[in-house]
C-alpha cells in the first residue's frame, strides 16, 4: 500500500483542480452576469490568493499543530460548505469574503498533500511522480470546464462542485494510517528559502501570473474575441491539457537537463505564445489551441521543475517551510497578475490579458539571463 501513496496523493490533487477549475468559469461569469466589471471580477478571483499571501506563516504552523488527517479533513468540507454558500449569493462583499475563505482552506489542503509527496520516498521516480503531480493540478482545472459542458447551468453547478469538493477525504482515507509527521521551524523562512533558491523562486512569481491570471480570464477573452462560452472555455481546458502532456515531459528532463536552462527555454516559448495568441484568435481557432498547448507546457514545465528543485535542495525540517514559501511566490505572481490583468482589459482592451503576461515573463528572462551569463564567466 506504501507503494500506492503518491499515486493516490496524484489522484486527490486532480480531484481538489477539478473543483478550482468549475469555479474558474462559474464564478466570473455569475459576477459578470450580476454586472460587474472585469476589474472587479479579477479582485475577487484574487482573494483567493490573497489569503495565502497573508496568512502563509500561519498556514504551516495551523497545518502541523492540526495534524495531516484533520486538516485534509476540516478544510474539504469547509471548501465545500463555501462553494455552497456562494451558489445564494448576489452581495459582493460575500463573494470577496467567500473566496477569501475558499482560498485559506485549499492553500492548507495543497501545502499538506505536496510536503506529504515530498517526504515520500520515491528514489529514483521522484521526478516522475512530481511532474505528475504538476500536471494533475493542470488536468484537474482542464477537466472542471469539461464536466461543466453536462451539469445543468445556474446554482446546481455551485452544488454540485461543492459536492466534489469531499473526494480528497475519501481517495486519501485509504493511506491515513501512513500520514507523515509533519516538522518544521517556528517560522515561515523565506528569505532563507529565496538565498538558496532564487531563480526557482522567482520562476514560480512569474508561474502565478500565467496559472491564476489565464484561467480566471481566458474564457471571457475568448468570448470578447467572438466565440461561444463552451468555446472560451476550451481555450482555458487546452492550456491546462498542455500542461499536463507537455509539462510532465519538461520535468522527467530536468533530472537529466540543468533545471535553469530548462527554466529559461519555457519563459521564452511562453513569451512566443503569449505575443502570438492575440492573432491567433482572430486569424483561427486551431491555430490558438495549439499556442495554449504550448504555453500550458511550459508553464507546467516550470512549476514541476521548481518543485522538485525544491523537493531535494532543502531538509526534512525545512519542506514545509520552502514548500509554503514556493506556493507564497507562486500566489503572490497570482495575486497581482489577476489585478494587473484586471485592470489592463478594462483600460486598453481584451488584449491586456496577453500584454501582461509578456512583460511578466519579459521582465524574468532579462534577469536569469544576467544570472546564466554570470555563471558562464
Amino acid at each position: 500500500m506504501k507503494k500506492m501513496i503518491p499515486i493516490l496523493i496524484i489522484i486527490t490533487t486532480l480531484c481538489i483542480q477539478i473543483s478550482s477549475g468549475i469555479n474558474y468559469v462559474i464564478v466570473p461569469l455569475t459576477i459578470q452576469t450580476q454586472g460587474y466589471s472585469k476589474t472587479i471580477i479579477g479582485l475577487v478571483m484574487s482573494f483567493e490568493i490573497l489569503a495565502t499571501i497573508l496568512l502563509f506563516k500561519h498556514i504551516s504552523l495551523v497545518v502541523k499543530r492540526l495534524g495531516v488527517v484533520q486538516t485534509i479533513v476540516g478544510t474539504s468540507l469547509l471548501r465545500g460548505l463555501v462553494i455552497y454558500l456562494l451558489s445564494f449569493n448576489e452581495y459582493l462583499v460575500f463573494w470577496f469574503a467567500g473566496i477569501f475563505v475558499y482560498g485559506v482552506s485549499t492553500s492548507m489542503l495543497l501545502v499538506v498533500i505536496q510536503t506529504w509527496l515530498n517526504l515520500t520516498k520515491t528514489g529514483k521516480l521522484k521526478g516522475l511522480f512530481i511532474g505528475l503531480y504538476s500536471s494533475s493540478l493542470s488536468l484537474g482545472i482542464a477537466l472542471g470546464p469539461v464536466l461543466l459542458q453536462v451539469i445543468p447551468s445556474g446554482r446546481f453547478q455551485f452544488v454540485i462542485n461543492a459536492i466534489m469538493t469531499l473526494l480528497p477525504c475519501a481517495v486519501l482515507s485509504i493511506i491515513f494510517r501512513y500520514r507523515p509527521t509533519l516538522t518544521t521551524n517556528k517560522d515561515i523562512r523565506i528569505g532563507f528559502v529565496f538565498k538558496h533558491a532564487k531563480i526557482i523562486m522567482l520562476s514560480a512569481l512569474v508561474g502565478g501570473v500565467c496559472f491564476f491570471g489565464l484561467p480566471s480570464f481566458l474564457t471571457l477573452y475568448g468570448m470578447a474575441n467572438g466565440l461561444l462560452p463552451n468555446e472560451g472555455a476550451l481555450l482555458l481546458t487546452t492550456f491546462m491539457i498542455g500542461s499536463v502532456s507537455i509539462g510532465a515531459l519538461i520535468s522527467s528532463l530536468s533530472a537529466f537537463i540543468d533545471r535553469v536552462l530548462i527554466i529559461y527555454i519555457c519563459v521564452c516559448f511562453s513569451v512566443v505564445c503569449a505575443v502570438f495568441l492575440s492573432l491567433a484568435v482572430y486569424a483561427h481557432l486551431g491555430i490558438a489551441l495549439t499556442l495554449l498547448v504550448i504555453w500550458g507546457g511550459c508553464m507546467g514545465g516550470i512549476y514541476a521543475t521548481g518543485l522538485a528543485f525544491i523537493g531535494e535542495t532543502f531538509r526534512k525540517e525545512d519542506q514545509i517551510s520552502a514548500n509554503m514559501s514556493f506556493m507564497f511566490m507562486d500566489a503572490l505572481g497570482g495575486f497581482l497578475g489577476l489585478f494587473i490583468i484586471g485592470v489592463s482589459m478594462d483600460l486598453i482592451g481584451n488584449e491586456g490579458l496577453t500584454y501582461t503576461i509578456v512583460v511578466a515573463s519579459t521582465c524574468y528572462l532579462i534577469f536569469i539571463t544576467k544570472r546564466l551569463i554570470a555563471r558562464l564567466r
